[in-house]
């Protein structure tokens, strides 16, 4: 396999720092697959909403989850929900879908000393539904470099779209002079994504935890959209179901996930049946 693309001027963007601002830049976002606006928050609106997190936790309404370890569920909890609404985030949706904006989840995603595992390089889409254009919205509440486990990103993978398959990507099939992007963000930065750019996080070695509060934006006329955050969209289709739950959509009645799920469970009955040697 071989990929190319226009590596010289990715390179350019990423040396320059194109790809950060107090306004997002919609013709980056396009081309790298991300973008950081600075500033998105107020000291004391982030201080604010990372003091509703760490509340939240104190009280038991929120806790990590048991699929992803670095998540924490917060769909049942609306003390969020004002954050689309203030003026900087409006800024934001005319920049996308034609100001129709929905979303199908938020959450907190934190990585410290007690939970500091690596994140797999991936890209989201693969775990995904509908159109392939779709973004997280990453708020930092702290402090974000590689050291306490920030986000790092290729620039430009999201033009390879949908890969077909959910796994570790395998780094080595890109250009090899593109190198990972990882940008430092200061507490109420925001990381814009495409959800098809390929990103991991390192392990968690030092500094503050590192928190994001991410909501996850796509056509609000999508029938996966279950808010609308802007605009007035006409919604026509519906499919009721949670992402962050990992609720069963119940598309296929047999699917390479199912097959492969029956396949283990057979391996593991095939262990236990086997005589000991």
């Amino acid at each position: 396999m071989q990929i190319t693309g226009p590596t010289e001027r990715l390179n350019d963007l990423i040396q320059g720092k194109a790809y950060e601002g107090l306004e997002l830049k919609r013709e980056i976002l396009d081309e790298l697959g991300f973008f950081v606006v600075r500033n998105i928050l107020g000291s004391d609106e982030t201080n604010h909403y990372y003091g509703l997190f760490k509340e939240l936790i104190a009280n038991g309404t929120i806790k990590r989850s048991e699929f992803h370890s670095t998540e924490y569920k917060i769909d049942h909890v609306s003390i969020f929900d004002d954050l689309p609404k203030k003026p900087s985030f409006k800024k934001l949706w005319p920049h996308f879908f034609s100001g129709k904006v929905g979303s199908n989840f938020k959450r907190i995603l934190s990585k410290d000393q007690d939970s500091p595992a690596a994140v797999i390089l991936h890209q989201d889409t693969s775990y995904q539904f509908g159109d392939t254009e779709q973004y997280s919205l990453f708020t930092s509440l702290t402090p974000s470099s590689p050291r306490n486990g920030g986000l790092q990103l290729y620039p430009g993978t999201h033009k390879l779209g949908y890969l077909g398959d959910a796994g570790s990507l395998n780094p080595s099939v890109l250009p090899k002079e593109i190198q990972a992007c990882a940008p430092n963000l200061a507490r109420g930065d925001m990381l814009v994504m495409h959800s098809a750019t390929w990103h991991f996080s390192e392990l968690f070695q030092e500094g503050e935890e590192r928190v994001y509060l991410e909501w996850h934006i796509l056509n609000a006329e999508s029938p996966f959209s279950n808010k609308t955050l802007w605009g007035d969209p006409v919604q026509q289709w519906q499919v009721d179901f949670n992402i962050v739950n990992r609720e069963e959509s119940d598309f296929f009645v047999r699917s390479r996930s199912m097959r492969l799920k029956e396949a283990i469970a057979e391996l593991e009955e095939l262990k236990m049946n086997s005589p000991k040697n």
